[in-house]
């Protein structure tokens, strides 16, 4: 069981991030957050959503979700985007277990773009 981003409906206003960085840190700490929206520089209304999971990143993307593998190689020729948030350096979601309403970023996304699957 995870969550399930849906990054068409996404608005990008980051109360999902706001949410999780104040479960993690009792205060509004993006830093610690580990989901995170985001738009492209090159695409005009083009948004995204990055997850840290255990052992993987999810990349919920409008053209679909991509998974990484944290310590697989990553391809080569794909370029990196050096204004990038340092996701590896933060804790992984843990589906914030000590809430019994369930995660924040569910509860708090104003659109509904975050689900349980």
């Amino acid at each position: 069981m995870g969550l399930k981003i849906d990054a068409l409906t996404c608005t990008a206003c980051m109360a999902c991030e706001l949410a999780c960085g104040y479960h993690r840190d009792d205060a509004f700490a993006l830093l610690s957050s580990c989901i995170v929206p985001y738009r492209a520089r090159e695409k005009k209304n083009y948004i995204g959503v990055i997850l840290k999971e255990e052992d993987s990143l999810i990349a919920a993307r409008p053209e679909g979700t991509e998974i990484s593998r944290i310590g697989q190689e990553q391809d080569p020729d794909k370029e990196a985007d050096a204004s990038a948030k340092p996701m590896l350096l933060r804790e992984s979601c843990d589906l914030c277990e000590d809430l019994d309403d369930g995660p924040l970023c569910i509860r708090f996304c104003p659109v509904n773009a975050i689900s349980m699957e």
